[in-house]
């Protein structure tokens, strides 16, 4: 099954500060990849912590973040949330692919083909 061209998933992981919790946002967000489906996922608020290089100690996370990965999924950590909890980008794990604010997801969600989820 192959995605829509164009098609963008924007995965907003706000409310989910668990890895539990997160544990569904990257199952849709590896599925959506292996569509062909351009994906992102952003933490933003207290869910940044997910991305501290130290959450990558829970073995069921790091296996999770790096199927995401190799299917193409991009991880992006949020400058303010990041700045709230005193993490510098050095605290993240090596996975992820940037830091971006609310401009960039917003963009990115909002760009033709765009959809938004939050978690």
């Amino acid at each position: 099954m192959s995605g829509q061209a164009g098609a963008r998933l924007v995965i907003l992981l706000e409310r989910a500060v668990t890895v539990a919790e997160a544990q569904s946002a990257l199952r849709y967000a590896s599925t959506a990849a292996a569509m062909d489906v351009v994906v992102e996922v952003h933490a933003v608020g207290a869910s940044v912590a997910l991305l501290h290089r130290d959450a990558a100690a829970d073995a069921d996370w790091r296996s999770a973040l790096a199927q995401a990965v190799e299917l193409g999924v991009a991880l992006y950590a949020c400058p303010q949330a990041l700045a709230a909890r005193g993490m510098r980008a050095e605290d993240l794990m090596r996975d992820v692919a940037g830091i971006r604010g609310a401009a960039s997801l917003l963009a990115a969600g909002l760009a033709p083909g765009g959809r938004f989820m939050v978690f």
